[in-house]
């Protein structure tokens, strides 16, 4: 099974809305994401590496999303992989580790339809650039003080 089509999945049993954008359609909006933010690693581990801010997976693997805005969000994965050029579109970004947990486990992309920001979620850390730089930081910093 593909990784869109596991998200399209655990989507569809947890009840959130979520679709495929049509083939060009995604490959565009792939291009103009990665064109934006240069991330380092578009395969493998996933990484932006540059004007970003950093904070650990295990701590924040399915409660980061509820960080977002609420407005869909563009999941794409690997650019080597099956789902090249794949962009899964999830209603509410607020939802996506409530669909994660029920997936398998994956390095994606994330960002919204603007493109104002760009998260990378690999097996070690979820980087963020863009305008999520500060809602990353503000939940690692409220974490860091209460924990």
């Amino acid at each position: 099974m593909s990784i869109a089509a596991e998200i399209l999945r655990a989507a569809g049993e947890a009840g959130y809305g979520c679709h495929l954008l049509p083939p060009a359609e995604g490959k565009s909006y792939i291009s103009g994401v990665l064109g934006r933010y240069r991330p380092e690693k578009t395969s493998g581990h996933l990484a932006i590496s540059h004007d970003s801010v950093s904070i650990p997976l295990e701590a924040y693997e399915f409660t980061f999303p509820k960080s977002l805005p609420q407005q869909p969000v563009y999941l794409f994965f690997d650019q080597t992989g099956a789902d090249k050029g794949t962009v899964v579109v999830l209603s509410d970004g607020r939802s996506l580790g409530t669909v994660l947990e029920q997936a398998f486990g994956i390095e994606y992309f994330v960002s919204n339809e603007r493109q104002d920001y760009l998260i990378a979620v690999n097996w070690y850390v979820i980087e963020a650039a863009g305008v999520a730089v500060e809602w990353m930081s503000a939940l690692h910093a409220e974490s860091t003080r209460s924990g």
